[in-house]
């Protein structure tokens, strides 16, 4: 199964489920950057919950960015500087979802850090980064 969400014989546009399984893929990876990072700055480095967040989904946005471009959507002919600059636009609205979505679980429910981060970005994976990217950036 995996063998065949990493190739591509054909060499062109993907289909929705194959695009949609790799955007996945290249999601977990970014997660995996973010959350090492936020969990990394809030339980060693002290950081504020909110500010470490925030920190680990800028690196996991430039993560899902390169993996996104080169690998999930095969966008590597587009003008990279547009598709850059409309990936910051979306990720910016990502970013402030999944800071002000961890800060609403946790406080709201008295959810631990992790849970919170779990739940948010699960969420904003699914429902809202993927199609803006599928969509709008790298269409």
């Amino acid at each position: 199964m995996l063998s065949v969400v990493l190739a591509n014989p054909e060499g062109g546009k993907l289909s929705f489920r194959k695009t949609f399984l790799r955007a996945q893929i290249v999601s977990l990876c970014a997660t995996g950057v973010d959350f090492m990072i936020s969990v990394f700055l809030y339980q060693f480095c002290a950081v504020y919950y909110v500010s470490a967040t925030t920190i680990g989904a800028f690196c996991g946005a430039i993560t899902a960015f390169a993996l996104g471009r080169n690998w999930a959507f095969l966008n590597k002919k587009g003008k990279i500087s547009v598709q850059f600059l409309r990936f910051v636009v979306i990720n910016a609205f990502s970013i402030f979802g999944n800071t002000t979505g961890v800060f609403f679980f946790k406080e709201n429910f008295d959810l631990p850090f992790l849970t919170s981060r779990i739940i948010v970005a699960v969420l904003i994976g699914i429902f809202f980064n993927f199609f803006m990217n599928r969509y709008f950036v790298f269409r």
